[in-house]
């Protein structure tokens, strides 16, 4: 399975506690006038990444990420729009016992994979738009 990657950030610190691996994901369909990241916008840009490719990089940073108290962090984007990518991804990522967090505006329907993926996160940082 693959997913549409914007960019990543292995040493982040304001996207969640500790240290962060942050993902930021392609793709948003709210276009918001002070978004901050408004070259992730396009859905059809980005880099096909597969799990296994992202897991293998987000595993390397292991040694600064857990006792630091961090985690994995995705965002965008809207992540969201990429579920079932990220579903698969945070499963890989409970077996290593890395924590998961989701940055996301909330700007999606709660289908069943919504529900399975907020199962395997630790933290949502809802983002409200107003």
């Amino acid at each position: 399975m693959e997913g549409k990657i914007h960019s990543i950030e292995t040493f982040g610190t304001v996207d969640g506690p500790g240290i962060r691996f942050v993902t930021f994901f392609q793709g948003c369909n709210l276009e918001c006038k002070y978004c901050h990241n408004r070259d992730t916008w396009d859905i059809n840009s980005g880099t096909l990444t597969s799990v296994d490719e992202l897991v293998n990089k987000i595993e390397r940073y292991k040694p600064y990420i857990l006792p630091s108290g961090g985690g994995v962090t995705v965002t965008g984007g809207e992540p969201l729009l990429q579920a079932k990518f990220l579903t698969t991804l945070f499963k890989e990522l409970k077996k290593l016992n890395i924590p998961t967090a989701i940055d996301t505006s909330g700007m999606v329907d709660i289908t069943d994979d919504i529900k399975e993926l907020l199962n395997l996160t630790d933290l949502v940082l809802l983002d409200i738009k107003h």
